[in-house]
Formats: C-alpha cells, sequence, structure tokens
C-alpha cells in the first residue's frame, strides 16, 4: 500500500464503512455530507490505494459449527527464520485458521483458529503444528468471549503536526 494522506471526509467515510460496510454508496455520502459522486469516488481511490482492503460478513462461529476458538504462539526453529513468510503460506492454507500475525517477542506467529470442539483443538494442535519439523514451542489460549471494539480511524501526526503523505487527489 503506498502511504497516503486521509482527508477529513476520508477518515469520516472510513469510520463508516468500519461499522457498517454494507452501506450504499446513497447512505453513505449521507452520513459524511458529501454529493454521492465525490463519495463514491473518494471510496473507489481509497480502495485503489489499498486503505481499504476488503468487506468482509462477520459469522457467529456457534451458528456454523466452530463453538471453540483459541489464539496459538507458534515459535519456529532457529534455522527457519529465514523462510517465515513461506511457513506463514503454509499456515494460513490449514483449515480452520482464521487470522495469521508474524509477532516480536518469545513466538514468531498468533494463529487465531476455529474449531468444532476441544478435542478437535488437540487434534489441530498434534497433526497440524506438532508435526510439523519447523515448528518449535506452541501456547494456546482458548477464547471464551469475543468482544469486538469499534474501528476507528487514528489521526496520526507527522513531522510537522500534520498527517502525512502524498494527497489522494
Amino acid at each position: 500500500m503506498n502511504r497516503i494522506q486521509l482527508s477529513e471526509p476520508d477518515r469520516r467515510i472510513l469510520a463508516e464503512l468500519s461499522r457498517d460496510g454494507r452501506l450504499s454508496n446513497k447512505e453513505l455520502a449521507a452520513r459524511v455530507g458529501l454529493p454521492r459522486s465525490t463519495c463514491h469516488g473518494r471510496v473507489r481511490a481509497l480502495e485503489e490505494a489499498g486503505v481499504i482492503r476488503g468487506y468482509h460478513a462477520d459469522i457467529d462461529p456457534e451458528a456454523v459449527g466452530t463453538s471453540i476458538e483459541a489464539m496459538i504462539f507458534v515459535s519456529v526453529h532457529s534455522t527457519v527464520r529465514n523462510r517465515l513468510p513461506l511457513v506463514a503460506n503454509r499456515l494460513r492454507a490449514i483449515p480452520g485458521v482464521q487470522r495469521i500475525y508474524l509477532i516480536g517477542g518469545d513466538h514468531d506467529f498468533v494463529l487465531h483458529i476455529a474449531c468444532q470442539s476441544v478435542p478437535a483443538l488437540r487434534d489441530f494442535i498434534k497433526l497440524h503444528l506438532g508435526s510439523d519439523p519447523d515448528l518449535g514451542r506452541t501456547e494456546t489460549q482458548i477464547i471464551f468471549e469475543q468482544h469486538a471494539g469499534v474501528s476507528t480511524v487514528p489521526e496520526l501526526a507527522g513531522p510537522t503536526g500534520r498527517p502525512g503523505g502524498p494527497d489522494l487527489g
């Protein structure tokens, strides 16, 4: 993604879409106080610049039979550090992996996984993580509840005290 300078209308658009990505352009334009054509153009520019990476549905895990979710911290062996992107791609392809994060600290990755039961979680760890020769230690934290926050668009100050980066136009 290119670094861009977000205008105040861009930030209002992002705030509204983060609350409801299914807003029609007409409704979005009304909420942010822009003409529809201008709003549509701003959304397209934000998508093309990679600021808006996509839209998704927030699915209830229990409704689809994956009532157990966990965060699994994974360490790779030191001999594999130069292949972290390959390991990440392999981990991402495992059924049940919702998200994968490359992190700093004692571990290298955090996997957010969803599965049907605690025995299924145990099997996931055994079959997919424990048998992988590139992976070392894992630490599993079961998620009891999720409390989603409201996605916000922070106001970041550049060296001059104003947001930095090229303008979208």
